[in-house]
């Protein structure tokens, strides 16, 4: 499943991604802070499930929920609350929310919900029918089964081993959401007003892809009807649109053919990054595109790499549209164009890691990677890259907020090194001032003083390897910096309000 998660405190969502991408086989595709951003996501990458928080600023979850119904965008939606939400949350099952969660949350909590969730899912997929239950795994199938998917799909529909056939390869995840809806109950239309042809049509939900297929007797007059229909209706009515579906559609003579045809549209689509067909994508375009060879923009990355240590976000941003520009009107190889994205990714990643590890772990943290590796068309090319410089000046505007640039070398440091005997003094140390000096430094730009702020800290992550590690309490304790077990459970009982074994237990 391709899932958004939208939650304002950043330690949950990003805590429930991590957890996600590393203990299932799930895809984070986005982390939002409020409902509005998170209503942006969904209509830009629309995912299979949202898990989003009930109470946040802005526009909240409920509202988002809401929305999201009255839109009638198709998306499956967990809730999480607290138990002083709980009524609340059941307000949100008015408007299909498929489950709610309470916090905190814990490692079987997030599987189950998304094992029921993922369950939903294969039965609606499985409810449009045995032919085209069987065309999709044909189509998403390995090339052992796919003989065996062939034989049933002539079995069931009758198709012979001549005849006139023709397959349309949609990619719709660069149109409005509701184009999506729109296809299906389209294909339902052209069932009936072809009966003499047999008409199938399957969603890949995590290629964003619609596959159409049809079949005529051979010699027959309808298919080039059928492909008509098609253009106009999916088509024609979308070309002045900056969102749109691309599409494009083949011919055949034998059911056998379906898969390899199948291959070799996907391959045209690939084509989407350099090509903005107005109509149909074809073999024709793309063999008239000639690309240059690539030459690696190297100035370009080194002034990235440039800016990024010169803390400079405005330069940044230039240098990044720079890049944009270069690759744009480059007129490249469409794989090479793929390549220097990612490139430029780790670059960026790279640089990061050396000089900001909270920073790095923040960008690595938002999975915007796999946006660039799977972008289709070049505006979401663009927009993932755009993501990566966004979360990149966002994140260090936040930061200029604490205004001294001793306390932001003081908490990287606590960062680094909560899980050892910290001290007051040894920080001071490290960063040549006095304790006292540090202290009054910290409370006025933090509102809190030193021990407080490494306490809140290293409770953080005990409540973390808590819920998420079968770790005993005396190794968390060593972990977060406590050499004395019955210490730290006294002062996470102070701090939290429950022992650390009542916190493993909370549900």
């Amino acid at each position: 499943m391709r899932i958004v998660i939208v939650e304002d405190e950043v330690k949950i969502r990003e805590g429930m991604a991590k957890l996600i991408e590393s203990q299932t086989g799930h895809v984070v595709q986005g982390e939002a802070v409020d409902g509005r951003e998170g209503l942006e996501m969904i209509l830009r990458f629309k995912p299979d499930l949202v898990i989003t928080d009930i109470r946040m600023p802005r526009m909240d979850g409920l509202e988002m929920v809401k929305e999201l119904h009255e839109r009638k965008i198709p998306v499956h939606v967990v809730i999480l609350s607290g138990y002083s939400e709980f009524e609340y949350a059941q307000k949100a099952i008015h408007y299909g929310v498929d489950d709610y969660i309470l916090k905190p949350l814990s490692i079987d909590d997030v599987r189950d919900m998304l094992a029921k969730v993922e369950g939903k899912i294969r039965k609606e997929q499985l409810t449009s029918g045995t032919p085209e239950h069987h065309l999709k795994n044909l189509i998403m199938g390995d090339e052992k089964g796919a003989d065996k998917n062939c034989g049933i799909l002539k079995d069931i529909c009758g198709f012979p081993e001549e005849g006139d056939y023709e397959l349309f390869a949609g990619y719709v995840g660069s149109a409005e959401p509701a184009y999506r809806e729109e296809t299906e109950r389209f294909a339902e239309e052209l069932k009936k007003k072809y009966e003499d042809l047999k008409i199938f049509y399957v969603y890949v939900e995590n290629l964003q892809k619609g596959y159409l297929l049809g079949y005529g007797e051979k010699g027959g007059e309808r298919l080039p009807a059928l492909e008509r229909s098609v253009y106009n209706r999916l088509l024609l009515r979308y070309q002045n649109k900056a969102e749109r579906a691309i599409w494009t559609r083949k011919r055949f003579t034998c059911p056998g053919q379906i898969r390899q045809t199948v291959k070799e549209l996907d391959g045209l689509l690939t084509y989407a990054l350099v090509l903005k067909p107005e109509g149909w994508l074809d073999e024709e375009q793309v063999g008239r595109y000639c690309p240059q060879e690539f030459q690696a923009p190297v100035h370009i990355y080194n002034r990235i790499r440039s800016a990024i240590c010169s803390d400079d976000s405005s330069k940044l941003r230039k240098e990044a549209d720079a890049f944009l520009t270069y690759m744009s009107e480059g007129h490249f190889d469409n794989i090479e164009i793929r390549k220097a994205f990612v490139k430029c990714y780790h670059l960026i990643g790279d640089t990061l890691q050396e000089i900001d590890s909270s920073m790095y772990q923040h960008l690595k943290n938002r999975n915007l990677l796999r946006n660039i590796e799977t972008a289709v068309t070049w505006h979401e090319l663009w927009q993932a890259y755009q993501d990566v410089i966004q979360t990149i000046t966002d994140t260090r505007a936040k930061r200029e907020d604490i205004s001294n640039y001793v306390i932001k070398r003081a908490i990287n440091y606590i960062r680094e090194h909560y899980q050892e005997g910290l001290t007051q003094e040894e920080v001071a140390s490290v960063l040549e001032i006095t304790p006292e000096y540090l202290s009054t430094l910290f409370n006025r730009e933090m509102g809190i003083n030193f021990s407080v702020f490494l306490k809140q800290f290293r409770m953080s992550h005990a409540k973390r390897l808590l819920k998420g590690t079968d770790l005993r309490v005396y190794e968390i304790a060593a972990a977060v910096g406590y050499s004395d077990p019955k210490y730290f459970q006294r002062v996470f009982k102070e701090e939290i309000g429950v022992s650390p074994g009542e916190y493993r237990q909370m549900k």
